[in-house]
């Protein structure tokens, strides 16, 4: 079977979308891309610089850039330029509502918590991922700002996959008990560099199937090796959550599979290769999962999680107060909760979880009115748009498995996952309201923020 045959049996149901209104506009090549990002405004360039601080850690890798702080330094212009260039817009009521109300229930919980101090010392993370979500889910404006936007993350991620891969052939293919990492930061533990990966990995099928159409054999080549390297990576972690995660987004790309039983076949042999790569090391831990120390303790911080939410039902324990309340009450060598869910209920309450629900299922709502709009018969019929909501939809539920294992709620996966959607949001309203037909080249006039009234449209970036 061919890499055609293969992408067009991963192809979600009803997608087939003429390309001439599907791809225009995405010009994947690097100067194309290169010359396309020197027109774009301070806003997206220090946005994007932001994101690299936050997910590669430069300033960490080599030492002679720790100098300053650079994501601060980079954040702060970032909102600065956003808000004066006037680009925040309020393209997802639902989300945007769940939102601000998420974060009412952190500043109570900060209030009620049982360390206050140690609530109001970390208030600033939060802040963090609300300014993440502003520049990037309010600040983006066309659809080509957001092809860009995702092309920038894919890179920081090959970046961390390069670990992997590089992990993977140094160790002779066989098994590291303390699994690769992505570099320093949020992703220097093995099983958040695994999570991560659960996240790119759908991001990056569907970032190629949205384009595959218009890519020459060559392009087609390298974003296989991306999607092979995230793929690795999974393996070389030694995380079990990661690739329960990896069989999750599987089965749920077979169900969303237009050519289900094209597809079996294919996903069945991705699956049994990835299982043969797996060291055996490895497959002994799955088969003592529930009864190895690491499963042992696991299962009884969940237990002590659930007895410390019924304690505190409503708002919980307090923001980030999981830590000193455990040592203080049940263990003083205690460590975290190992579960995104049940950390925001010992911490936050019931309240907390019930919002943080909503949130994540009204993503997977605004992910579907984007396909019912950018699908084949929709009003602005676009097919990367089309697919980049279900590679979203993919990486939440990535998330969502890999994240059960690990307490991760308030590193940048989910929020981050939010930003994006919320991005295509607002990238899909623009669509919709743009009436002429859309060329399929860079545009040859100034970055709109310099530009007057009709380069300043949202979409005249690629029109």
């Amino acid at each position: 079977m061919s890499t055609h045959q293969v992408v067009q049996s991963l192809r979600p149901a009803r997608t087939s979308t003429p390309a001439t209104a599907s791809s225009a506009g995405y010009a994947f090549g690097f100067w194309a891309i290169v010359r396309a990002v020197s027109r774009q405004s301070p806003a997206f360039w220090f946005t994007s610089l932001y994101v690299f601080f936050e997910y590669v850690r430069p300033q960490q890798i080599y030492t002679w850039m720790d100098v300053a702080p650079w994501p601060l330094i980079s954040l702060s212009l970032a909102v600065l330029a956003t808000i004066v260039e006037g680009r925040p817009r309020i393209t997802s009521a639902p989300i945007w509502g769940l939102v601000i109300v998420f974060s009412l229930v952190i500043v109570a919980s900060a209030f009620n918590a049982q360390y206050p101090a140690t609530s109001w010392e970390w208030m600033n993370l939060w802040v963090n991922w609300l300014l993440l979500i502003l520049v990037v889910g309010a600040g983006t404006r066309s659809r080509l700002e957001l092809f860009l936007t995702l092309v920038a993350f894919g890179l920081w991620n090959l970046k961390m996959t390069q670990f992997g891969v590089r992990a993977w052939f140094g160790a002779g293919f066989s098994f590291r008990a303390s699994g690769a990492s992505g570099g320093p930061g949020w992703f220097q533990n093995s099983g958040e560099f695994g999570i991560e990966m659960c996240v790119f990995l759908p991001l990056a099928i569907y970032f190629s199937i949205g384009l595959w159409p218009t890519l020459t054999k060559y392009k087609r080549i390298f974003l296989v090796g991306v999607v092979g390297s995230a793929l690795i990576s999974m393996v070389v972690t030694s995380s079990r959550g990661a690739l329960v995660g990896a069989a999750a987004i599987g089965l749920w790309a077979l169900l969303r599979s237009k050519q289900r039983m094209r597809a079996i076949p294919i996903i069945t042999f991705v699956a049994i290769a990835i299982w043969v790569i797996v060291p055996a090391e490895s497959k002994a831990r799955f088969s003592e999962m529930g009864e190895d120390q690491t499963s042992v303790s696991r299962l009884t911080y969940w237990k002590h999680a659930i007895e410390i939410t019924n304690d505190h039902p409503v708002l919980g324990i307090g923001y980030k107060n999981w830590i000193p309340y455990y040592r203080a009450n049940y263990n003083p060598r205690g460590e975290l909760p190992h579960n995104f869910l049940l950390e925001c209920a010992a911490e936050l309450g019931y309240l907390g979880v019930l919002v943080l629900l909503s949130l994540i299922g009204a993503t997977f709502v605004e992910n579907a009115k984007t396909r019912r709009i950018c699908g084949q018969g929709g009003r602005a019929p676009d097919r990367f748009l089309y697919c980049i909501a279900h590679g979203l939809d993919g990486a939440m539920i990535g998330f969502i498995v890999s994240g059960s294992f690990v307490t991760v709620l308030f590193y940048p996966f989910l929020w981050m996952n939010i930003a994006l959607v919320l991005a295509l949001c607002g990238v899909r309203e623009n669509r919709g309201r743009v009436t002429r037909r859309l060329a399929g080249h860079w545009p040859a006039n100034k970055s709109p923020w310099r530009a007057g009234p009709i380069a300043n449209h949202p979409d005249a970036s690629v029109a």
